[in-house]
């Protein structure tokens, strides 16, 4: 037989079971495909310049991402 405790935490197992968990949109890991696609192209089209600019731009997108989801 199961005691007040494990009564409560089973409960509690059993309520986060039933609750749908909302996933966000992996936007991270679009940016990563999309960086991993654009840096080939941007390589031969504008040199190193360009790789570091789309760097900078990646860089600056995924600190917005993060800071949005910390909200």
């Amino acid at each position: 037989m199961l005691d007040d405790d494990e009564r409560r935490i089973l409960a509690d197992l059993e309520r986060d079971f039933q609750e749908p968990e909302e996933r966000p949109f992996p936007t991270i890991s679009v940016l990563c495909v999309g960086l991993f696609i654009a840096f080939p192209i941007v390589m031969l089209l504008f040199g190193w310049p360009g790789l570091i600019i789309t760097l900078d731009l990646f860089a600056a997108a995924v600190a917005i991402v993060l800071l949005r989801r910390r909200r």
